[in-house]
């Protein structure tokens, strides 16, 4: 049986009608998961944390997603800016899963808006707004990249990808405890982070997805997801409020 991977969505807001808030997830994700192996789920926009149970008692893994600015309600930035794209229920929402799923040793990949979140969700901050790293064009080798050496992604990647693509605007401040960057662009920002002692959980500010075919070593992070089994599973909740 194929690994099922719980994916988190965007929110979005269709104009024109009236039930038209809902969730959307770029099809670069999921082809990604398909491609080495395993079944993406999305996981629905809700709070409900016995309906974010159930995905992650019955998944794989979990991998967070691109999109909007985390709400500053989660956390106190050194200086604050701007934000858009904000969706408070999908920062609850992802902050519990990845608590949640840290407490049942599933394995976590976490894209983008993903490494945000992931730092958020330990106690780290965000830059709020980061000029200079939007690329208009998404599979673009153009962000130098330096790994540190013992960095397991980066010995799964085999030789370093020396330029990674770019598309954010916002970065990790105050980098969380239970975090280890390893890796940053050339102009010091984090580009990679490894949980200190979790199996396997990884976030990264660049779109490794929409990098399968032009770099397919890419591909490595998400066969390590796919793969990786979690630890003993337990059907309770895993607690931990947001």
């Amino acid at each position: 049986m194929k690994p099922v991977i719980a994916v988190t969505p965007e929110a979005i807001h269709l104009p024109g009608r009236f039930d038209g808030r809902g969730a959307f997830c770029g099809v670069s994700y999921s082809q990604a998961i398909e491609l080495v192996g395993g079944i993406p789920v999305i996981v629905p926009l809700t709070k409900r944390r016995a309906v974010l149970d159930h995905f992650l008692d019955n998944c794989a893994g979990l991998l967070l997603t691109g999109g909007g600015d985390v709400s500053f309600k989660f956390y106190t930035p050194r200086r604050r800016a701007k934000i858009s794209g904000v969706d408070e229920v999908r920062d609850e929402m992802e902050i519990y899963l990845v608590r949640a799923a840290l407490k049942r040793e599933l394995p976590v990949l976490a894209i983008c808006r993903g490494i945000q979140v992931l730092n958020v969700a330990l106690g780290g901050t965000l830059i709020a707004d980061l000029p200079g790293h939007r690329n208009p064009q998404p599979d673009a080798l153009c962000d130098a990249l330096t790994w540190t050496a013992d960095s397991r992604m980066r010995k799964l990647l085999g030789r370093a990808p020396g330029k990674v693509n770019t598309s954010h605007h916002q970065a990790l401040g105050v980098v969380a405890a239970p975090l280890r960057v390893v890796a940053r662009s050339a102009d010091g920002v984090i580009e990679a982070v490894e949980h200190k002692t979790a199996r396997l959980c990884w976030g990264v500010q660049f779109h490794p997805e929409r990098l399968v075919y032009v770099a397919p070593q890419f591909r490595r992070l998400f066969r390590a997801l796919v793969s990786s089994r979690p630890a003993a599973r337990t059907r309770r909740s895993a607690g931990g409020g947001v």
